[in-house]
């Protein structure tokens, strides 16, 4: 078994790590339109935080309700996400010509992946697929992000269960999960983070702004990661907690 790091970084993708763009709702809302035969009402849903699942139900519920009725339960949940997986094999090379990373964050993660006592992986809505071929398009799909580790928006319920994915994949490969700081720019990120009992950093690089991530209670906000060191300090503090609460400390 691996030795165990002391942090896991978790990162989000959409407004955190990279702009893909309008093709990832695109592909949402082609899906929607494969799954029911309507159009997507995608002017009525804030897909910001949300997973792909939870934005196919959201969809679904901004139907009127005679022409949502026949797609309750996950079957409907189960079918949307299949068509998303299947519409990224179709659409990922259009990312190539819209996605550019945010920030700092080439140096962010170069920085942290220096660290022996690092991990790097995600907690994202995306389907598994899809956030590959972002990652991908930036060049980030097979750096130091550990793609096997991370947490996606594949299955039924609230965010938190991208975060408890991640956790439970990292106690899988080294037997006990390190301190979790999750990496986000939506007050839903923030939430997931603390019910999922990870340290919250909050980047004002999406839609959601410094003050919006402050009130939802990130432990970090950041307007941008362009100084890696914001980042590696946070990480830092949090792998001097962890080594002080080790037995024998």
């Amino acid at each position: 078994m691996s030795p165990t790091p002391r942090v896991a970084v978790c990162w989000d993708v959409d407004g955190t790590l990279l702009w893909g763009g309008t093709v990832g709702r695109d592909v949402l809302c082609e899906a929607f339109t494969t799954v029911t035969g309507y159009r997507a009402p995608i002017e009525a849903v804030a897909m910001g935080g949300r997973t792909d699942w939870l934005i196919g139900e959201a969809l679904r519920d901004a139907l009127p309700r005679e022409d949502a009725a026949p797609f309750a339960g996950d079957e409907f949940g189960h079918a949307v996400i299949a068509a998303v997986t299947d519409g990224w094999g179709r659409r990922a090379g259009e990312l190539a010509a819209v996605a550019r990373t945010l920030p700092g964050i080439p140096e962010t993660v170069a920085a942290l992946a220096g660290d022996p006592d690092v991990v790097q992986t995600l907690t994202t809505g995306n389907v598994r697929v899809g956030a590959r071929a972002k990652l991908d398009a930036v060049g980030l799909a097979d750096g130091p992000i550990d793609l096997a580790l991370g947490g996606y928006g594949e299955g039924p319920g609230q965010r938190v269960r991208v975060v408890e994915q991640a956790r439970d994949a990292l106690a899988a490969r080294y037997g006990t999960a390190p301190v979790m700081v999750v990496v986000g720019d939506t007050p839903l990120d923030v939430e997931a983070a603390h019910r999922g009992g990870a340290v919250a950093v909050g980047v004002a690089t999406g839609r959601s702004s410094v003050g919006e991530l402050h009130a939802a209670g990130a432990e970090h906000v950041f307007d941008d990661l362009a100084d890696p060191g914001r980042l590696v300090a946070v990480v830092r503090s949090a792998r001097e907690d962890r080594h002080a609460a080790e037995p024998g400390r």
